[in-house]
């Protein structure tokens, strides 16, 4: 791979994948290619690249283009702080932001009459990613802000753009006893293995991949949360379930490469990465119930339009928080589970009312019925 190669690929809903090659990040465009696979350099792109490079100023301020000042934004102490995560779902927007306007001044781009293409643009992504659109606009806006103080611009066009997404109340949106059961029918061991593991501990993505066996304590497991929160990370201790007994003894006997720490490995024995747990779980979910995925259905309690959710990873954080509040013993209150989730105890007691409070009823009339011999 030669050093400092940037590849970009661009694909619009309609279109076939169209890929740009440039000699590095904000440098000139070697060649474009229309195919679905990741182009192969051949000899004229190399001699095009090293003709590039030779004539490369030493000076690398940002130039004049869009592409130019997203290479330069990469460089600044601005995007270094952040964090590791952040600059994955940041980068591939800055890739959009490229694919779409490499090589219009930063000028023309940031003039008021451009915030309607923007718009569009935006639109254009939300058709199959609201979320990632909204993303999108975010990061060209702070973008935009940076190069406003670097006085490359004197006007932000993206900023205060109103958002596609709609963010759903997922307070009733568990994994039940049946999902997990549909799913593990078409996943891999290692991917069942991450997801019986999140719904006995309620661990985000980011913590499932990295947790330690050194982590995993006789009464708890501890650990400095992935996640931040108003910037800093926060100790999290969460109760060990007895019911996780078992399972840590199987994920122990897991074939894993040596030196590897981590609780749960993938097929090839290594520590999952965030990527590829969420790859492999989108997968799956997709291929359940034949075909047909694994769905939350409800209707909205104020228009009565039915509501349809792809149930996510995250989710089974809901489910463990059902685990607590019916583990034997001494009964967990709904301030105890939400301390322990970092929840509203109102979105707990909707989970309770719903999963368990509710169920435990519907099981105790059919206890009536059959004495009654009905």
């Amino acid at each position: 791979m030669i050093e400092g190669l940037h590849i970009v690929r661009s694909a619009k809903r309609g279109k076939p994948t169209r890929w740009y090659i440039y000699a590095w990040r904000g440098g000139p465009q070697i060649r474009s290619a229309v195919q679905p696979d990741r182009p192969k350099l051949t000899r004229t792109d190399i001699a095009a690249i090293a003709k590039a490079v030779e004539g490369r100023a030493e000076d690398r301020k940002p130039g004049n283009t869009v592409a130019a000042s997203v290479a330069a934004f990469r460089r600044t102490k601005y995007w270094a702080s952040l964090t590791a995560n952040t600059r994955r779902t940041w980068g591939v927007a800055l890739n959009q932001i490229e694919a779409k306007w490499a090589e219009v001044p930063m000028p023309v781009l940031a003039d008021e009459k451009a915030r309607s293409k923007i718009v569009k643009w935006q639109k254009d992504i939300g058709k199959t990613n609201a979320r990632g659109a909204d993303i999108a606009v975010m990061v060209l806006s702070t973008f935009f802000d940076w190069a406003r103080n670097e006085g490359i611009v004197y006007n932000n066009p993206a900023v205060k753009i109103a958002p596609l997404y709609q963010r759903t109340d997922r307070a009733a949106v568990i994994w039940t006893d049946a999902d997990l059961a549909a799913i593990n029918e078409v996943a891999e061991q290692p991917l069942r293995d991450a997801l019986a593991l999140a719904a006995l501990t309620g661990l985000r993505r980011a913590d499932l991949v990295a947790l330690r066996w050194e982590e995993v304590g006789e009464d708890a497991i501890e650990r400095t949360a992935a996640k931040r929160s108003r910037r800093k990370r926060f100790q999290v201790t969460i109760p060990r379930l007895a019911q996780l007994d078992g399972l840590l003894e199987e994920l122990r006997t897991r074939p894993r490469l040596a030196g590897v720490d981590t609780v749960l490995v993938n097929s090839r024995g290594k520590s999952w990465t965030g990527e590829g747990l969420a790859s492999s779980f989108h997968d799956a979910r997709a291929k359940a119930n034949d075909g047909q995925g694994i769905w939350y259905v409800g209707r909205d309690p104020e228009t009565g339009e039915e509501q349809k959710i792809a149930k996510r990873l995250h989710d089974l954080r809901g489910t463990f928080a059902t685990k607590l509040m019916t583990a034997p013993g001494e009964p967990l209150t709904d301030r105890d589970v939400a301390s322990i989730m970092g929840w509203s105890e109102t979105q707990v007691g909707e989970i309770r009312k719903r999963y368990v409070d509710g169920k435990a009823m519907v099981m105790a009339m059919a206890r009536r019925l059959r004495k009654a011999g009905l």
